[in-house]
């Protein structure tokens, strides 16, 4: 029962009480009713039998044939049975098994005895019955309808609260109320404050972080490519340049996808970008990753297909999760699809580690602080979650496959199926 009680919102929580309140007040009601019941059935009795007396005694007077009601006996004083002889004037009942009503009474110079069977006033316990579960009916319906409007009354507060919140509705009504509402109110509001001060403070570091990084990364590049272009073609160092070139280029390109990370979802800057084009770039960057391996690359996608989104963070997703397949995959292929707004790569890989759960991948979970591995899928879920996307991923042994909906009516989060 408390399990129960503990799932009902609190409107039914209030109504409930009112109508067990009212059940228990119609009990007692009952109860009470019941103790009084013999003594109201013999004051119905007497008053019918005296109202028949009255009959039976202008009948008399006027020298007629007195009818009786069905179940209706009259005697008098030389008719009447011996066991009725010994009453006086006045009304009597019969207990069980044999039970009867009789009414003493003189008229005309004599002494009549009127008795009644019971049977005709049990309609009685019927009726005495019926009325108390009519009463009882009414009160249910009553205290329901009392425990509605008060229950309304009393959510109203909370859902106008509760609204204000999520649609992030600032100041937060019922701040200045002195009741549990306001003190909820209050709480919301600190909250809130906290949070967004705390995100703030987020999006502050990572912009200075950024702007501060992305000076000397220019530093980085720029010299590296200027020495790669001094190297001679056979120089060994070649290689150690071209790959300094490259992690500076991406390394501008991280800095830039966590700037727009922490913007406002609304306030990115979309347009409609297309897919094709985006893939077969990643496609070459990830040269590097499958030299030396016979590992085939796999495009299907149309020329045409486009979404509406942020380039950059568009491209980081595809990227992130190319390369991922690029790096990890030895032989096979790596197939990649493009269904309508439906992006899948799967590769012939030895799939996700252990150390990655397949089903969140969380930038600060232990097992990728370990080693570090997933930074890259970790960028993906934010992302995902930032554009309203949704990912599944299906990993086994022998390989992996994930697949993305950027249609913006996803989940917006990761899942494995």
């Amino acid at each position: 029962m408390k399990a129960i009680y503990r799932q009902m919102t609190l409107r039914v929580r209030i109504i409930v009480s009112f109508v067990l309140l009212m059940v228990a007040v119609m009990g007692f009601v009952v109860a009470a009713e019941q103790l009084d019941y013999d003594e109201l059935r013999a004051y119905v009795i007497s008053r019918s039998l005296h109202d028949e007396m009255h009959r039976l005694q202008s009948e008399l007077a006027n020298g007629t044939t007195p009818t009786l009601s069905p179940g209706s006996q009259l005697y008098d004083s030389r008719s009447v049975p011996d066991d009725l002889r010994r009453f006086a004037p006045g009304y009597y009942s019969a207990d069980p098994p044999d039970v009867w009503h009789l009414l003493v009474f003189d008229g005309d110079g004599q002494r009549y005895y009127l008795r009644q069977d019971a049977e005709r006033y049990q309609y009685l316990e019927h009726v005495i019955d019926g009325y108390a579960l009519v009463v009882i009916l009414l009160c249910i319906l009553c205290a329901f309808w009392i425990g509605r409007l008060t229950a309304a009354r009393v959510i109203a507060p909370i859902t106008l609260l509760a609204d204000a919140v999520q649609r992030k509705q600032t100041p937060f009504p019922f701040q200045d109320a002195r009741d549990e509402i306001g003190v909820l109110a209050r709480a919301f509001a600190q909250h809130s404050d906290e949070a967004e001060q705390f995100l703030q403070r987020e999006r502050c570091f990572v912009g200075d972080a950024s702007h501060e990084l992305r000076t000397p990364l220019a530093v980085i590049s720029g010299a590296a490519e200027t020495i790669v272009h001094q190297l001679p073609d056979d120089s060994h160092l070649k290689a150690s340049g071209e790959r300094i070139v490259r992690t500076t280029q991406e390394m501008q390109r991280q800095l830039t996808c966590l700037l727009l990370l922490s913007r406002d979802p609304q306030r990115l800057a979309k347009e409609d970008v297309p897919l094709r084009p985006l893939i077969e770039e990643c496609m070459t960057r990830c040269h590097p990753w499958l030299a030396g391996k016979p590992v085939t690359v796999r495009l299907d996608a149309p020329q045409a297909p486009s979404i509406h989104t942020n380039a950059e963070l568009a491209r980081s997703v595809v990227w992130n999760l190319l390369r991922n397949a690029c790096q990890y995959t030895d032989q096979g292929e790596i197939r990649i699809a493009v269904e309508g707004a439906t992006l899948a790569i799967a590769d012939t890989g030895p799939g996700l580690p252990p150390s990655i759960d397949p089903q969140q991948f969380q930038r600060f979970a232990p097992s990728l602080r370990e080693s570090g591995e997933g930074l890259g899928l970790s960028i993906v879920q934010r992302i995902v979650d930032h554009l309203g996307w949704h990912m599944a991923v299906e990993s086994s042994q022998t390989g992996c496959r994930f697949t993305v909906d950027m249609s913006g009516t996803g989940h917006g989060a990761a899942q494995s199926r």
